[in-house]
């Protein structure tokens, strides 16, 4: 269970089987993504732009997955996918096979001169020596939207460079190894199922406090239905249930207006409202896509068990789609 304060995705098919995404991370993920494709980042890293030159636009998931801060987040190509259809971005976009990403076409890389990004760009020093980018980013956001904030670090020799690089060109070979063998997989996997939506099960609650937590949002709706799955972002403050029987939503709305008090949690009075018939079908698509994923990585590493270490196969036992599925 999350200490209070923190943002977690949790779906829930049995009491004692549950599979969370944690939606600080997803956050981290895009902006870390948005920094490494921002004009600054770009206007240096020759080796990001050489890819971008090479796969037109296009940047391999698993190269990204090689690059210090985004591999501190993450390693699963998958959840990288996941963080583009539960948060997006303004700038950049997930590839159909989501397996690349790239700018937006309607934000090109615009390849500005070294002077022209200087003209933008503000020199700042004084900070404590172990001041992390999340601590400046939200220091800058302030006076307003920074596009990149890259901190100098004058300690590192050239020798430590060049094992850095001579570290992530193995990481590469590996990955393309990879690549290759999940893209064989892949071609063998087997046709897309049909999407599956149950209508009239999806609660949408706002106006939520923020000492609410995905517990007492359950415990505040079983009485009227039983709920099967919680979506709970607190830093919207807002949550989607879903619970196990068609029409359950409309059948909830029904009895609170009966009662006539509305819905109060943790003694905060709330907005409740069924989703629309597009809304639930998108959701439906997004937390499809997410389970597809599980399963596709399942079978994948089941076919290289023998390789696996006891580390590797703890981690995707608690990430099984047995956990999410009906």
């Amino acid at each position: 269970m999350a200490a209070r304060g923190d943002v977690r995705f949790e779906l829930f098919e049995a009491e004692d089987e549950r599979e969370t995404l944690d939606y600080d991370i997803l956050d981290k993920i895009i902006k870390q993504l948005e920094y490494y494709f921002g004009d600054k980042n770009l206007s240096r890293d020759k080796f990001l732009q050489r890819k971008l030159e090479s796969g037109n636009g296009w940047v391999e998931i698993d190269v990204l997955l090689t690059f210090n801060k985004l591999r501190s987040l993450t390693y699963k190509k998958w959840t990288v996918s996941a963080a583009f259809y539960w948060k997006g971005s303004q700038l950049l976009e997930i590839s159909r096979d989501e397996t690349k990403v790239r700018r937006k076409p309607a934000h090109p890389w615009p390849r500005r001169s070294r002077t022209e990004l200087d003209e933008l760009t503000v020199f700042v020093k004084g900070f404590p020596l172990n001041t992390c980018t999340d601590e400046l980013d939200k220091f800058f956001g302030q006076f307003g939207q920074s596009v990149d904030v890259f901190m100098m670090c004058h300690n590192k020799t050239q020798r430590k460079f060049n094992e850095m690089e001579l570290t992530r060109a193995i990481k590469q070979t590996r990955h393309a190894i990879r690549v290759k063998k999940d893209a064989e997989y892949e071609a063998l996997a087997e046709p897309a199922e049909e999407l599956k939506v149950v209508p009239g099960c999806l609660l949408r609650v706002t106006g939520l406090d923020k000492v609410t937590t995905w517990k007492s949002l359950k415990e505040a709706l079983e009485p009227y239905a039983k709920v099967a799955f919680v979506d709970y972002c607190e830093s919207k403050g807002e949550a989607v249930l879903r619970f196990i029987e068609e029409g359950a939503a409309h059948a909830v709305l029904t009895k609170l207006e009966q009662h006539g008090k509305g819905l109060h949690i943790d003694g905060n009075r709330v907005i409740v409202e069924a989703l629309e018939a597009g809304e639930e079908v998108e959701y439906w698509k997004k937390l499809a896509a997410i389970k597809r994923k599980l399963r596709n990585r399942r079978g994948r590493h089941n076919s290289r068990s023998v390789q696996r270490g006891k580390k590797r196969r703890s981690e995707e036992r608690s990430i099984s789609p047995d956990n999410m599925m009906e």
